[in-house]
C-alpha cells in the first residue's frame, strides 16, 4: 500500500466535489468543505524545495532521449541548491551540472548534451 501523500489526498479531494456535485445528497458540502481545508493545509506544508525537484526531475526529462534518466538533489550549497547527473541507456554517466535555478540547470544539462562530448583519444575541437 503506498503512503498517502497531499498530492494523492488532493485528486481525491476533487473527485470528491465531483461526486458532491453529481449527488448533491451522497456527500454533504461540509464533508467536501472540511476535506478541501484540510487538503490545502497539507498541500501547503510541501516544502519548496521538493516541489523545485520535481520541477526539475520533469524539465530534464522532457530534454533527455528515450532511456536516459535525470537524478536531481540539493546540494547545500545556498548560493547554487540544485544539482543533477544525466545517465545513458546503458547507466553512464553523461552530464552532471549544478546551478541557481531549475531553469539554469536545465540550460546546462541541454547545452552539455548538445555538444560533441571528447574523450578517448579524441581531440576536442
Amino acid at each position: 500500500m503506498n503512503k498517502p501523500n497531499p498530492i494523492a489526498d488532493a485528486i481525491g479531494v476533487v473527485k470528491l466535489v465531483s461526486l458532491h456535485h453529481a449527488n448533491p445528497g451522497t456527500v454533504s458540502a461540509a464533508t467536501v468543505r472540511d476535506a478541501a481545508d484540510e487538503c490545502i493545509q497539507r498541500l501547503q506544508g510541501i516544502p519548496p524545495q521538493a516541489l523545485e525537484l520535481a520541477a526539475l526531475y520533469c524539465a530534464l526529462f522532457a530534454l533527455l532521449p528515450a532511456r536516459w534518466l535525470p537524478y536531481v538533489t540539493l546540494t547545500g550549497d545556498t548560493e547554487r541548491p540544485f544539482g543533477a547527473v544525466i545517465t545513458d541507456e546503458a547507466g553512464n554517466i553523461a552530464a552532471t551540472a549544478i546551478g541557481k535555478s531549475v531553469e539554469g540547470v536545465t540550460a546546462l544539462i541541454a547545452a552539455k548534451l548538445s555538444r560533441p562530448m571528447a574523450g578517448c583519444g579524441e581531440v576536442a575541437q
